[in-house]
Protein backbone atom coordinates (compact mmCIF):
# COMPACT_ATOMS: atom_id res chain seq x y z
CA UNK A 1 0.00 0.00 0.00
CA UNK A 2 1.14 3.39 -0.83
CA UNK A 3 1.87 5.89 1.61
CA UNK A 4 1.08 9.49 2.19
CA UNK A 5 -2.39 11.81 2.08
CA UNK A 6 -3.07 11.95 -1.21
CA UNK A 7 -2.72 8.22 -1.61
CA UNK A 8 -5.14 7.37 1.30
CA UNK A 9 -7.77 10.08 0.45
CA UNK A 10 -7.59 8.25 -3.28
CA UNK A 11 -8.58 4.94 -1.11
CA UNK A 12 -11.25 7.02 0.58
CA UNK A 13 -12.78 7.87 -2.54
CA UNK A 14 -14.61 4.57 -2.73
CA UNK A 15 -16.85 5.10 0.67
CA UNK A 16 -17.06 8.91 -0.18
CA UNK A 17 -19.15 7.92 -2.78
CA UNK A 18 -21.08 5.70 -0.66
CA UNK A 19 -21.70 8.25 1.81
CA UNK A 20 -22.90 10.70 -0.42
CA UNK A 21 -25.39 8.30 -1.35
CA UNK A 22 -26.56 7.25 2.03
CA UNK A 23 -26.80 11.23 3.37
CA UNK A 24 -27.34 13.35 0.70
CA UNK A 25 -30.67 12.12 -0.90
CA UNK A 26 -33.07 13.64 1.21
CA UNK A 27 -31.24 17.27 0.54
CA UNK A 28 -31.08 16.37 -2.99
CA UNK A 29 -35.38 15.59 -3.35
CA UNK A 30 -35.74 18.68 -1.05
CA UNK A 31 -33.71 20.51 -3.95
CA UNK A 32 -35.81 19.08 -6.32
CA UNK A 33 -38.58 19.71 -4.61
CA UNK A 34 -37.73 23.03 -4.89
CA UNK A 35 -37.17 23.64 -8.21
CA UNK A 36 -40.46 21.56 -9.59
CA UNK A 37 -42.25 24.35 -7.56
CA UNK A 38 -40.90 27.00 -9.83
CA UNK A 39 -41.76 24.61 -12.90
CA UNK A 40 -37.79 25.18 -13.93
CA UNK A 41 -36.70 24.01 -17.20
CA UNK A 42 -33.00 25.45 -17.37
CA UNK A 43 -30.48 24.77 -15.09
CA UNK A 44 -27.30 25.99 -15.36
CA UNK A 45 -24.64 24.33 -13.37
CA UNK A 46 -21.65 26.27 -12.95
CA UNK A 47 -17.96 25.30 -11.03
CA UNK A 48 -14.05 26.27 -12.14
CA UNK A 49 -11.52 23.91 -12.74
CA UNK A 50 -12.25 20.60 -11.11
CA UNK A 51 -15.90 21.60 -10.13
CA UNK A 52 -15.99 22.72 -14.11
CA UNK A 53 -15.24 19.18 -14.98
CA UNK A 54 -18.07 17.63 -12.51
CA UNK A 55 -20.25 20.28 -13.72
CA UNK A 56 -19.94 19.07 -17.32
CA UNK A 57 -19.93 15.17 -16.51
CA UNK A 58 -22.89 15.69 -14.09
CA UNK A 59 -25.10 17.53 -16.84
CA UNK A 60 -23.80 14.71 -19.24
CA UNK A 61 -24.62 11.94 -17.10
CA UNK A 62 -28.04 13.89 -16.52
CA UNK A 63 -28.91 13.79 -20.48
CA UNK A 64 -28.19 10.48 -21.07
CA UNK A 65 -31.75 9.94 -19.06
CA UNK A 66 -33.74 12.93 -19.05
CA UNK A 67 -36.90 13.22 -21.43
CA UNK A 68 -38.25 16.01 -23.86
CA UNK A 69 -40.39 17.68 -21.16
CA UNK A 70 -37.43 17.31 -17.99
CA UNK A 71 -35.39 20.48 -17.51
CA UNK A 72 -32.31 21.05 -19.28
CA UNK A 73 -28.91 21.13 -17.96
CA UNK A 74 -26.71 23.74 -19.24
CA UNK A 75 -22.78 23.60 -17.73
CA UNK A 76 -20.71 26.86 -17.83
CA UNK A 77 -17.57 27.96 -15.78
CA UNK A 78 -18.50 30.43 -12.41
CA UNK A 79 -16.54 32.83 -14.31
CA UNK A 80 -17.73 32.68 -17.35
CA UNK A 81 -21.21 32.59 -16.08
CA UNK A 82 -20.30 36.07 -14.49
CA UNK A 83 -19.10 37.77 -16.53
CA UNK A 84 -21.44 36.64 -19.15
CA UNK A 85 -24.30 35.83 -17.35
CA UNK A 86 -26.88 34.65 -19.28
CA UNK A 87 -30.57 36.20 -19.00
CA UNK A 88 -32.55 34.50 -16.59
CA UNK A 89 -35.93 34.17 -15.51
CA UNK A 90 -38.68 32.78 -13.32
CA UNK A 91 -37.85 29.50 -14.81
CA UNK A 92 -34.37 29.21 -14.46
CA UNK A 93 -32.26 27.67 -11.57
CA UNK A 94 -28.36 27.33 -10.63
CA UNK A 95 -26.96 24.83 -9.07
CA UNK A 96 -22.98 25.48 -7.88
CA UNK A 97 -20.42 23.25 -7.43
CA UNK A 98 -17.16 23.93 -4.78
CA UNK A 99 -16.25 21.54 -2.41
CA UNK A 100 -14.70 24.27 -0.07
CA UNK A 101 -17.68 26.32 -0.85
CA UNK A 102 -15.27 29.40 -1.00
CA UNK A 103 -14.73 29.84 -4.91
CA UNK A 104 -14.90 33.08 -5.67
CA UNK A 105 -17.09 32.97 -9.03
CA UNK A 106 -19.14 31.09 -7.38
CA UNK A 107 -20.02 32.32 -4.12
CA UNK A 108 -20.30 36.12 -5.82
CA UNK A 109 -22.63 34.44 -8.45
CA UNK A 110 -24.80 33.21 -5.60
CA UNK A 111 -24.88 35.94 -4.16
CA UNK A 112 -26.08 38.64 -6.77
CA UNK A 113 -28.54 35.81 -7.52
CA UNK A 114 -29.93 36.02 -3.92
CA UNK A 115 -33.99 36.71 -4.60
CA UNK A 116 -33.88 36.58 -8.21
CA UNK A 117 -33.58 32.50 -9.26
CA UNK A 118 -33.76 29.54 -6.64
CA UNK A 119 -30.13 28.36 -6.00
CA UNK A 120 -28.59 25.04 -5.47
CA UNK A 121 -25.16 24.53 -3.88
CA UNK A 122 -23.24 21.18 -4.08
CA UNK A 123 -20.75 21.52 -0.79
CA UNK A 124 -17.98 19.32 0.86
CA UNK A 125 -17.35 21.79 3.66
CA UNK A 126 -19.87 22.45 6.31
CA UNK A 127 -20.38 26.19 7.03
CA UNK A 128 -18.95 27.62 4.45
CA UNK A 129 -19.70 30.73 2.69
CA UNK A 130 -22.03 29.05 0.35
CA UNK A 131 -24.35 27.42 2.18
CA UNK A 132 -24.97 30.73 3.28
CA UNK A 133 -26.14 32.37 0.30
CA UNK A 134 -27.86 29.33 -1.49
CA UNK A 135 -31.45 28.54 -1.32
CA UNK A 136 -30.54 24.61 -0.54
CA UNK A 137 -27.25 23.07 0.35
CA UNK A 138 -26.84 19.61 -0.70
CA UNK A 139 -23.49 18.24 0.83
CA UNK A 140 -20.78 15.57 0.40
CA UNK A 141 -19.40 13.24 2.59
CA UNK A 142 -16.92 10.89 3.41
CA UNK A 143 -15.05 13.20 5.94
CA UNK A 144 -12.82 16.16 5.31
CA UNK A 145 -10.03 16.52 3.11
CA UNK A 146 -6.18 17.37 4.02
CA UNK A 147 -5.27 17.75 0.99
CA UNK A 148 -4.98 20.44 -1.78
CA UNK A 149 -5.54 18.22 -4.68
CA UNK A 150 -9.53 16.93 -4.88
CA UNK A 151 -9.41 13.30 -4.92
CA UNK A 152 -12.09 11.69 -3.07
CA UNK A 153 -13.80 14.89 -2.59
CA UNK A 154 -13.89 14.71 -6.34
CA UNK A 155 -15.52 11.66 -6.47
CA UNK A 156 -18.01 13.10 -3.71
CA UNK A 157 -19.39 16.65 -5.23
CA UNK A 158 -19.78 14.82 -8.03
CA UNK A 159 -22.11 12.42 -6.98
CA UNK A 160 -23.85 14.89 -5.49
CA UNK A 161 -24.09 17.17 -8.54
CA UNK A 162 -25.60 14.00 -10.08
CA UNK A 163 -27.53 13.12 -7.05
CA UNK A 164 -29.41 16.86 -7.17
CA UNK A 165 -29.78 16.54 -11.47
CA UNK A 166 -31.15 13.23 -10.92
CA UNK A 167 -33.48 13.71 -8.41
CA UNK A 168 -35.05 16.55 -10.90
CA UNK A 169 -36.45 13.03 -13.12
CA UNK A 170 -38.70 10.43 -12.26
CA UNK A 171 -37.92 7.69 -10.48
CA UNK A 172 -37.86 5.08 -13.18
CA UNK A 173 -35.69 7.48 -14.99
CA UNK A 174 -33.18 7.85 -12.12
CA UNK A 175 -32.73 4.35 -10.71
CA UNK A 176 -30.74 3.15 -12.73
CA UNK A 177 -28.08 5.90 -13.17
CA UNK A 178 -28.20 5.80 -9.14
CA UNK A 179 -27.44 2.00 -8.96
CA UNK A 180 -24.85 2.68 -11.43
CA UNK A 181 -22.91 5.59 -9.08
CA UNK A 182 -22.98 3.02 -6.62
CA UNK A 183 -21.75 0.06 -8.29
CA UNK A 184 -19.18 2.72 -9.49
CA UNK A 185 -17.71 2.48 -5.97
CA UNK A 186 -17.05 -0.79 -5.98
CA UNK A 187 -15.23 -0.83 -9.34
CA UNK A 188 -12.86 2.39 -8.31
CA UNK A 189 -12.13 0.06 -5.34
CA UNK A 190 -11.05 -2.75 -7.17
CA UNK A 191 -8.81 -0.61 -9.98
CA UNK A 192 -7.49 1.85 -7.21
CA UNK A 193 -6.09 -1.86 -5.75
CA UNK A 194 -4.84 -2.89 -8.98
CA UNK A 195 -3.02 0.44 -9.75
CA UNK A 196 -1.22 -0.22 -6.39
CA UNK A 197 -0.42 -3.89 -7.81
CA UNK A 198 1.49 -2.56 -10.24
CA UNK A 199 2.56 0.41 -9.42
CA UNK A 200 6.61 0.07 -10.44
CA UNK A 201 5.64 -1.18 -13.66
CA UNK A 202 3.69 1.43 -14.86
CA UNK A 203 5.59 4.39 -13.09
CA UNK A 204 8.83 3.19 -15.30
CA UNK A 205 6.43 3.81 -18.43
CA UNK A 206 5.25 7.40 -17.27
CA UNK A 207 8.13 9.10 -16.01
CA UNK A 208 10.21 8.53 -19.18
CA UNK A 209 7.71 11.42 -21.07
CA UNK A 210 7.29 15.01 -20.29
CA UNK A 211 4.10 15.52 -22.14
CA UNK A 212 1.25 13.26 -21.80
CA UNK A 213 -2.40 12.53 -23.84
CA UNK A 214 -5.09 11.28 -21.58
CA UNK A 215 -8.61 10.50 -24.03
CA UNK A 216 -11.84 9.10 -23.60
CA UNK A 217 -15.27 9.32 -25.26
CA UNK A 218 -18.51 9.73 -23.53
CA UNK A 219 -18.32 10.88 -19.68
CA UNK A 220 -14.37 9.12 -20.38
CA UNK A 221 -13.97 12.68 -22.18
CA UNK A 222 -14.54 14.68 -18.75
CA UNK A 223 -12.42 12.16 -16.89
CA UNK A 224 -9.69 12.52 -19.13
CA UNK A 225 -9.83 16.13 -18.45
CA UNK A 226 -10.00 15.44 -14.55
CA UNK A 227 -6.87 12.70 -14.79
CA UNK A 228 -4.57 15.47 -16.68
CA UNK A 229 -5.50 18.13 -14.32
CA UNK A 230 -4.50 15.44 -11.51
CA UNK A 231 -1.34 15.18 -13.79
CA UNK A 232 -1.09 18.54 -13.33
CA UNK A 233 -1.51 19.30 -9.88
CA UNK A 234 0.16 16.45 -8.10
CA UNK A 235 3.18 15.21 -10.53
CA UNK A 236 3.92 18.98 -12.28
CA UNK A 237 3.58 17.11 -15.71
CA UNK A 238 2.73 18.16 -18.97
CA UNK A 239 -0.93 16.99 -19.92
CA UNK A 240 -3.66 17.24 -21.68
CA UNK A 241 -6.96 15.93 -21.66
CA UNK A 242 -9.45 15.55 -24.57
CA UNK A 243 -12.25 13.48 -26.41
CA UNK A 244 -11.62 10.75 -28.23
CA UNK A 245 -12.82 11.83 -31.35
CA UNK A 246 -10.87 15.46 -30.94
CA UNK A 247 -7.74 13.44 -30.64
CA UNK A 248 -7.77 11.91 -33.75
CA UNK A 249 -7.65 14.85 -35.51
CA UNK A 250 -5.74 17.00 -33.47
CA UNK A 251 -3.56 15.44 -30.98
CA UNK A 252 -2.53 12.50 -33.37
CA UNK A 253 -0.54 15.12 -35.49
CA UNK A 254 2.15 14.86 -32.10
CA UNK A 255 1.40 11.07 -30.98
CA UNK A 256 4.87 9.22 -31.96
CA UNK A 257 7.72 7.90 -30.09
CA UNK A 258 7.69 11.14 -27.84
CA UNK A 259 4.62 10.75 -26.53
CA UNK A 260 2.59 8.87 -23.62
CA UNK A 261 -1.40 8.08 -24.39
CA UNK A 262 -3.00 7.07 -21.58
CA UNK A 263 -6.72 5.79 -22.68
CA UNK A 264 -9.30 5.72 -20.70
CA UNK A 265 -11.64 3.60 -22.55
CA UNK A 266 -14.44 1.53 -20.00
CA UNK A 267 -16.65 -0.73 -21.23
CA UNK A 268 -19.58 1.65 -23.21
CA UNK A 269 -20.42 2.66 -26.57
CA UNK A 270 -17.20 5.25 -26.72
CA UNK A 271 -14.72 2.02 -26.22
CA UNK A 272 -14.00 0.25 -29.55
CA UNK A 273 -13.24 4.21 -30.65
CA UNK A 274 -10.65 4.92 -28.07
CA UNK A 275 -9.43 1.26 -28.56
CA UNK A 276 -8.95 2.59 -32.04
CA UNK A 277 -6.86 5.27 -31.49
CA UNK A 278 -5.16 3.61 -28.79
CA UNK A 279 -3.93 0.97 -31.83
CA UNK A 280 -2.96 3.63 -34.17
CA UNK A 281 -1.07 5.61 -31.38
CA UNK A 282 1.19 2.31 -31.03
CA UNK A 283 1.19 2.41 -34.72
CA UNK A 284 3.03 5.91 -34.60
CA UNK A 285 5.58 4.84 -32.01
CA UNK A 286 3.48 6.61 -29.13
CA UNK A 287 3.73 4.55 -25.49
CA UNK A 288 -0.11 4.04 -23.78
CA UNK A 289 -1.23 3.05 -20.60
CA UNK A 290 -4.94 2.05 -20.71
CA UNK A 291 -7.65 2.46 -18.18
CA UNK A 292 -9.75 -0.48 -19.31
CA UNK A 293 -11.69 -3.65 -18.87
CA UNK A 294 -8.65 -5.43 -21.21
CA UNK A 295 -5.91 -4.11 -23.55
CA UNK A 296 -6.78 -3.22 -26.73
CA UNK A 297 -3.37 -4.40 -28.02
CA UNK A 298 -0.48 -6.52 -26.92
CA UNK A 299 1.81 -3.78 -25.62
CA UNK A 300 0.20 -1.59 -23.68
CA UNK A 301 0.19 -1.19 -19.93
CA UNK A 302 -2.97 -1.77 -18.52
CA UNK A 303 -4.75 -0.65 -15.43
CA UNK A 304 -7.62 -3.15 -14.89
CA UNK A 305 -11.34 -2.17 -14.24
CA UNK A 306 -13.70 -4.68 -13.67
CA UNK A 307 -15.64 -5.77 -17.22
CA UNK A 308 -18.91 -4.64 -15.36
CA UNK A 309 -17.65 -0.67 -15.22
CA UNK A 310 -19.86 1.39 -16.77
CA UNK A 311 -18.47 4.27 -19.47
CA UNK A 312 -21.21 6.71 -17.76
CA UNK A 313 -19.55 7.09 -14.22
CA UNK A 314 -15.84 6.74 -15.80
CA UNK A 315 -14.95 10.07 -13.64
CA UNK A 316 -15.46 7.60 -10.37
CA UNK A 317 -13.45 4.88 -11.58
CA UNK A 318 -11.14 6.25 -13.80
CA UNK A 319 -9.95 9.25 -12.42
CA UNK A 320 -8.64 7.62 -9.29
CA UNK A 321 -5.63 5.25 -10.70
CA UNK A 322 -4.21 8.08 -13.18
CA UNK A 323 -3.90 10.11 -9.33
CA UNK A 324 -1.88 7.24 -8.16
CA UNK A 325 0.14 7.25 -10.45
CA UNK A 326 1.11 11.26 -10.18
CA UNK A 327 1.19 10.53 -7.03
CA UNK A 328 3.35 8.01 -7.27
CA UNK A 329 5.65 10.02 -9.87
CA UNK A 330 6.14 12.94 -8.08
CA UNK A 331 7.71 11.28 -5.19
CA UNK A 332 9.92 9.35 -7.19
CA UNK A 333 10.92 13.40 -8.23
CA UNK A 334 11.86 14.41 -4.67
CA UNK A 335 8.60 16.51 -5.33
CA UNK A 336 5.86 17.33 -2.18
CA UNK A 337 2.32 16.47 -3.78
CA UNK A 338 0.78 16.55 -0.60
CA UNK A 339 1.79 20.12 0.30
CA UNK A 340 2.69 21.44 -3.28
CA UNK A 341 4.22 25.08 -3.79
CA UNK A 342 2.21 26.01 -6.32
CA UNK A 343 -0.52 26.65 -3.26
CA UNK A 344 1.25 30.16 -3.29
CA UNK A 345 1.00 30.96 -6.66
CA UNK A 346 -3.33 30.96 -5.68
CA UNK A 347 -3.08 32.56 -2.41
CA UNK A 348 -1.01 35.50 -4.65
CA UNK A 349 -4.51 35.91 -6.64
CA UNK A 350 -6.39 36.27 -3.88
CA UNK A 351 -7.75 32.94 -4.17
CA UNK A 352 -8.20 31.49 -0.69
CA UNK A 353 -10.94 28.58 -1.49
CA UNK A 354 -8.48 25.40 -1.74
CA UNK A 355 -9.40 22.73 0.67
CA UNK A 356 -6.85 21.12 3.03
CA UNK A 357 -4.69 23.60 3.26
CA UNK A 358 -4.20 26.21 6.01
CA UNK A 359 -3.71 29.99 5.35
CA UNK A 360 -0.45 31.56 5.11
CA UNK A 361 0.26 33.87 8.46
Amino acid sequence: MIDGLIPREIREGPDAIRATLREAGAAAEDAAALLREHDIRRVFVIGNGTSRHSALAATSLYARHCGPNDPVAIALTAGEFRTYRPELGPRDAVVGISASGEFGDVVGAFRALQGTVPTVATVHVPGSSLTGVADRVVMSSGGPSHVPVMTKTFSATLVAAEMTLLALLEPARSSAALHGIEAAAGHADAVIAATEATIGRTLDTLARFDHVFVVGAGLAHYAALEAALKLKEIALLHAEGGETWEATSGAATLLDARALVIGLAPPGPGRAATADLVRHAREWGASVIEVAADASCEDTLLLDLPSLAEEDHAPLTTVPPVALLADALARSRGLQPDRPEWVARYHSQGLRHIVGVEEPA
